[in-house]
């Protein structure tokens, strides 16, 4: 499905938030946006451990009146952000409070996790690292409110790789912990990125033997759980084939896909469409939401 921005920054009042899309910029944009976010009505659970790095750390974001018992625990989203698995610059969990924001106002908890990183870790620790934060997810949820059997993971970017990684290849989580998993929601991920284009790949997905243990398209059977693939047609971070190759490989082996291409869109911007000026500008939080509601069916 493919959706026209029709000017879709032009049409924004708040100014600031602009900067989001700016190289440089970030660190005000994301202040603005989070203080935003700040507003809204969720209680946090902040900063708690998941291992014994200090990168190991996770929050928990649940919205207001939750029920008491078991029926009607609402399911709970798990953000992984991106910043090229640490080659490029990466921001902590802090900066992307506007996500949590966006997931609690639809009634469903959100953490958001961060994880090593390279240089100080390669890729089968920064995995491990996303594999036991869902895992400590699917044990620790019900006290926040949550329900264990209802989890969906969501990346933006790198974060959108391990994501992708835990939902496409069984063998990184537990059997119960897996089978809770009930959809993976990307936003421009890289799925099918051989052969390398970065330095910092060959360090990060290193020795050449492994690099395609590292590739989520390799992994696609027919049976994983149902994935949501939204890409802007502006990104030049991430190329369209990873997108449209992991698609087609998915629906050649009668898997479950929904993919949403957006016009005028950028890496960033597909991201920046959680925040609370710009919801309502881009069909991007409806298709995520829909997405999830369809599978909670």
């Amino acid at each position: 499905m493919i959706w026209s921005a029709n000017n879709f920054l032009s049409r924004i009042k708040i100014i600031p938030l602009l900067l989001l899309t700016l190289p440089g910029c970030t660190d005000l944009s994301l202040f603005v946006v989070n203080r935003l976010a700040a507003l809204s009505d969720y209680s946090a659970y902040e900063d708690i451990p998941y291992g014994p790095d200090k990168l190991q750390h996770l929050s928990v974001y649940r919205p207001e009146n939750l029920p008491a018992n078991d029926a009607g625990r609402p399911a709970t989203i798990i953000f992984f952000y991106g910043g090229c698995w640490g080659g490029c610059r990466t921001l902590d969990k802090v900066a992307y409070l506007f996500v949590a924001e966006a997931i609690t106002s639809r009634g469903y908890n959100a953490v958001l996790a961060d994880y090593r990183r390279h240089p100080a870790v390669k890729f089968p620790e920064i995995i491990d690292d996303a594999r036991r934060a869902v895992e400590w997810v699917h044990r620790n949820i019900r006290q926040y409110g949550g329900d264990p059997g209802k989890i969906f993971i969501m990346g933006h970017s790198a974060g959108a790789h391990l994501g992708a990684m835990l939902t496409l290849d069984e063998t990184y989580l537990d059997r119960d912990t897996y089978q809770a998993i009930q959809g993976f929601i990307g936003l421009s991920g890289p799925y099918d990125f051989l052969p390398h284009t970065e330095p910092y790949q060959y360090a990060v997905f290193g020795p050449e033997t492994r690099y395609a243990d590292s590739q989520p398209i390799n992994f696609v059977d027919g049976t994983e759980p149902p994935l949501l693939l939204l890409y802007g047609d502006d990104d030049t971070q991430v190329k369209p084939r990873n997108i449209i190759n992991l698609t087609e490989k998915i629906r050649a082996h009668r898997g479950a896909v929904e993919t949403h291409i957006y016009d005028g869109i950028g890496h960033v911007e597909i991201l920046a469409a959680l925040s609370i000026p710009l919801q309502s500008s881009t069909p991007v939080v409806d298709d995520i939401f829909d997405f999830v509601k369809q599978q909670l069916r």
